[in-house]
């Protein structure tokens, strides 16, 4: 048996085949600090619930001012960087896909969007509030995957026939090759207007949003897995100049390129190089509708 204690300091486990089009992975943190508080700053992403076993940590929003976060939390989709502040933090977390958002918690995304709740005593998020209650006294992290496994499964038995369209809207956001909101709606064949209203309820946020975080994803994907990379190589196809990319990252990142490359973030970059090794994609937000190819 491998105990969760001895994960230092990331891990990844792949869902179950057949739930890989709603949960991008199952992570596994264990950090602790020699010097002191700790500071990282988290790329916009999908969402994710987490589940705190030790440890504490406090974060927000860019722009807003640090809170303590909850033990047992809901991170909705985000659409700019998060900061997080700890010392010690060991912490299980599960991320969802658009369509697992969409089928395993069910209200609109837009509601949670750049927000953290707690998942106790949330209706939306009963299903993720009794995953708790069952890792009590679950150690082994392969022991957690699979007790995930089996919860989330019995809650997608029945199709659902928005499905597909979700499916098709995630794979056109995660083509390159896509850059506004009509070459969008017709790579889908779903009409504008149509694909506003989806886009906010099952993604976070509108359509041109979406595009403009997964360019600027690509950018900074490629220079966290090659840190000598320079900005004005990895510059995704999309951007016009080193210029508005700059004011993109501003945007999103609530910072210069330059003054987030000098900070230390001992999260991002373990969970980074850790995601593109056994999952095939640096950044969840990267990843599209299911993953088959990494067992």
């Amino acid at each position: 048996m491998r105990s969760l204690k001895r994960i230092n300091p990331v891990h990844f486990i792949l869902p179950a085949l057949a739930l890989r089009r709603y949960v991008s992975t199952y992570y596994f943190f264990d950090f602790t600090s020699e010097s002191g508080e700790l500071e990282d700053l988290l790329h916009p992403e999908w969402a994710s619930a987490h589940y705190t076993l030790s440890g504490a940590s406090r974060g927000s929003i860019v722009g807003d001012p640090p809170l303590p976060t909850p033990d047992v939390n809901m991170t909705g989709p985000t659409g700019k960087a998060a900061r997080i502040f700890f010392e010690q933090l060991k912490l299980v977390g599960i991320g969802l896909l658009p369509l697992g958002w969409y089928r395993l918690v069910g209200c609109p995304a837009e509601r949670w969007a750049n927000k953290v709740s707690e998942i106790e005593g949330v209706a939306e998020f009963r299903l993720f509030e009794k995953i708790w209650r069952e890792m009590q006294g679950v150690e082994d992290p392969n022991d957690m995957a699979q007790m995930f496994d089996r919860i989330l499964t019995q809650a997608i038995m029945i199709a659902d026939p928005l499905e597909i369209e979700i499916e098709n809207i995630h794979e056109a956001l995660a083509n390159p090759d896509i850059s506004s909101v009509a070459d969008l709606a017709d790579l889908t064949g779903i009409g504008q207007q149509r694909l506003e209203r989806l886009s906010r309820r099952i993604f976070g946020f509108p359509p041109k949003r979406l595009l403009r975080r997964q360019r600027f994803l690509r950018t900074l994907g490629s220079v966290m897995m090659d840190p000598e990379l320079k900005w004005s190589v990895a510059l995704d196809d999309q951007y016009f100049d080193q210029a508005h990319f700059n004011r993109d990252f501003q945007e999103f990142m609530g910072m210069a390129p330059g003054q987030y490359l000098a900070m230390p973030r001992p999260i991002s970059i373990a969970a980074t190089l850790a995601r593109a090794k056994h999952v095939g994609h640096p950044l969840q937000a990267l990843q599209g509708p299911g993953l088959s190819d990494k067992q």
